[in-house]
């Protein structure tokens, strides 16, 4: 085995050896660098993947993976330049020269499956397969690698200070330091990465400061990274306000190759989210929603969901038209909710939804303050049951308890129960449901996640989490990479989202008119676009759909909540102006449709002639008032 003496700045002389690593079945272990994925590849394999152990750390291996060819001129080091792969492994001896594997910090040992060339890391006991040889390299090392040993060396040294920790990475080359931030997530030990983090919100002046914003500026998309530990910084000084934005630069995080773990945007994300994770929540539940000219029912939605327990709104909005605008800012104003307008350039294929939620969830101090977050849309409610009073936050603490990281409730599918036209009446009392749904929704641990989808939370760090049902039901393997949104055995009881999908005809096609979040971008001169024909026959076939209406028990509680919200400053006026343009607009959409209705040759003859009589119906409605 190629070994070599390293001279340490105490003088200590540590020894590090390096080999490579061959399974059971005569291939070589491979390490992706851009996708940390593990591998066992035959000899002839391009990429080389090196094994480097210190006499200093006995037990421990680092994974070096490369295209072989290790650069001597510092130039091809600078930011964005050439960098290896890093992977942290643990070993364990056994007889006859070999070796098991375990990831560092990990509970099970690596396996090489044959013919696959997939490595998993799932065995409990030691077989064949999770036998291992490290085979001396040929050639000695160059000076580069030599050097990142000596430096790696003062980070093994250090692994238990989180300022040593920051002075041997400030050493690293400048391309290796991103990699390297982000194998700290498997490196320090928990106590420690949560103090090294902290290191990046607490210190604004002085060497550490420069040596954290160094770091930061390694990064290949370095400006929100920092961004996020600056607006934590500022926030935990007492920076607060009820009026933010998400604009252009943020778009990045509506696409979700941006989002995942091996996206150059996520270097250095699983460092901020350390530092977010030191945030020691002071409220219960706090409510995160985007929304798009949705103002009808802003205040109905916000006084349900106040009687149920939510103490904050965090509301991402983005091009609006119908004056929902003036109102959010009336309410901002009066700190009953925060509202974060996330307009921005607006590319094809963005999701807004994933946009916010990302942002939400690595950017926005102020929602770490609550322990749960919930996940609805404006045309969502929750509703639990009376054994609570109604109240989310016991349910919650009582699943937390049993370990719940995450939990979900099932949907109730409400219809329009004969309604064609927009009335100002609360939804509780207009509409009925009709159907349970196995769709879910989440609530989760605020400071565990990094983003959301619709109906899940999300994570860069983690793919297993405990995920429950309200019920206490758990998911089959708390894995969030597979969403598998049928994991309730039965609809949730203790508490369900009361899912408002079809209202009236006029709020159908009002719907429709913002534009769906399907990729397609954002719907700047709103008509009615519709990316489904079948959205007329789902309308026509549960128009008469009849069913109970179990949120009229709120009813009176939301009565109040909304006539304290209009006694706020400016709101009462907001809202008489959304009225007034939804409306107005609104007239002008149904009319559009009823055009489409009659040039697609999608849609069925049957589901045509209905649609076209309820437009009928509409206009003689609206010519009435």
């Amino acid at each position: 085995m190629a070994s070599f003496q390293l001279r340490m700045d105490n003088g200590a002389r540590v020894t590090c050896r390096v080999a490579k690593i061959v399974t059971d079945h005569q291939t070589l272990l491979d390490l992706d660098p851009d996708t940390q994925v593990l591998a066992h590849r035959s000899a002839d394999f391009p990429r080389e993947t090196l094994a480097l152990r210190w006499s200093s750390a006995p037990g421990f291996t680092l994974l070096v993976a490369s295209d072989g060819a290790w650069p001597e001129a510092p130039s091809e080091t600078g930011r964005g330049g050439w960098s290896p792969g890093f992977m942290p492994l643990s070993v364990v001896s056994l007889p006859d020269g070999k070796v098991a594997l375990k990831r560092y910090r990990g509970a099970f040992f690596l396996r090489a499956e044959i013919d696959t060339g997939c490595i998993y890391a799932d065995c409990q006991v030691i077989s064949g397969w999770e036998r291992f040889v490290q085979v001396p390299v040929g050639v000695m090392p160059g000076s580069c690698l030599q050097d990142f040993a000596l430096q790696f060396a003062a980070l093994l040294a250090g692994r238990d200070e989180p300022l040593l920790v920051l002075k041997a990475l400030a050493s690293f080359p400048v391309s290796f330091q991103p990699r390297l931030l982000d194998m700290l997530g498997d490196f320090l030990g928990p106590d420690v990465l949560k103090s090294f983090a902290g290191l990046f919100t607490s210190a604004p002046e002085g060497s550490v400061a420069q040596r954290c914003s160094a770091l930061l500026a390694s990064l290949p998309a370095s400006g929100w990274i920092a961004d996020g530990f600056r607006r934590l910084r500022e926030w935990q000084s007492g920076s607060y306000s009820p009026f933010q934005s998400a604009g252009a630069c943020y778009d990045f995080l509506g696409f979700q190759e941006n989002t995942r773990r091996d996206s150059p945007y996520s270097h250095g994300a699983r460092l901020l989210s350390a530092a977010r994770r030191n945030i020691a929540p002071r409220k219960a539940l706090a409510l995160l929603a985007t929304a798009r000219d949705e103002g009808v029912y802003l205040l109905e939605w916000i006084a349900h969901h106040r009687r149920i327990g939510v103490e904050q709104f965090f509301i991402y909005t983005n091009d609006l038209t119908d004056g929902s605008d003036v109102l959010l800012r009336c309410l901002a104003d009066a700190g009953e909710i925060i509202w974060i307008d996330n307009s921005g350039a607006s590319p094809e294929r963005i999701n807004m939804q994933d946009k916010a939620y990302h942002h939400a969830l690595m950017i926005l101090p102020e929602i770490l303050d609550y322990r749960w977050c919930l996940v609805v849309d404006l045309d969502e409610v929750v509703l639990p049951v009376a054994e609570v009073d109604y109240c989310l936050p016991p349910l919650l603490e009582a699943r937390e308890r049993e370990g719940a990281e995450a939990v979900a409730m099932s949907w109730r599918v409400f219809n329009s129960n004969g309604h064609l036209t927009w009335a100002p009446g609360l939804s509780a009392e207009r509409f009925v449901a009709t159907e349970t749904h196995p769709l879910i929704k989440t609530a989760f641990r605020t400071n565990l996640f990094s983003g959301a989808s619709a109906h899940h939370p999300l994570s860069r760090e983690r793919d297993v989490v405990t995920y429950m049902t309200i019920d206490g039901e758990r998911q089959k393997n708390g894995d969030l990479a597979d969403h598998d949104t049928n994991f309730a055995a039965r609809p949730t009881v203790n508490a369900s989202i009361c899912h408002y999908h079809v209202r009236s005809l006029e709020e159908y096609v009002w719907k429709f008119a913002r534009g769906e979040n399907d990729g397609s971008g954002v719907l700047k001169q709103k008509h009615f676009r519709y990316n489904n024909p079948g959205i007329f026959d789902l309308f026509t076939t549960r128009f008469e759909a009849a069913g109970d209406q179990p949120v009229r028990v709120l009813s009176e509680d939301i009565h109040r909540g909304i006539r304290r919200l209009l006694g706020l400053p400016g709101v009462a006026e907001a809202q008489a102006e959304i009225e007034r343009r939804f409306q107005s607009q609104s007239l002008a959409f149904v009319e559009q449709s009823a055009r489409i209705m009659r040039q697609d040759d999608r849609i069925a003859a049957d589901v045509r002639e209905k649609w076209c009589a309820l437009v009928d119906e509409w206009r003689v409605l609206r010519a009435a008032e």
